[in-house]
């Protein structure tokens, strides 16, 4: 699989349960949108981690994404 990286931005989700699962994604859209069916599905806030990731020449910018931001896209939505 292959994932174009759009404005040298991209986005993990990391959800740790019994088998730790990591989902690349090109835009922060569907990463919410995966945490709001996980959620559902009874995962844990605690469990899930959506990261944002910038490559900036040779090095990579890495953030959390706030669970206030997660929150307020997930009430959009």
């Amino acid at each position: 699989m292959e994932i174009l990286v759009k404005e040298n931005k991209f986005y993990m989700l990391i959800e740790k349960t019994s088998k730790s699962e990591i989902r690349l994604y090109d835009e922060m859209k569907p990463a919410i949108a995966r945490v709001k069916s996980s959620l559902k599905a009874s995962a844990k806030s605690e469990s899930i981690e959506l990261l944002s990731i910038e490559v900036k020449g040779e090095k990579f910018e890495i953030k959390t994404i706030p669970w206030d931001f997660i929150a307020t896209e997930l009430i959009k939505e």
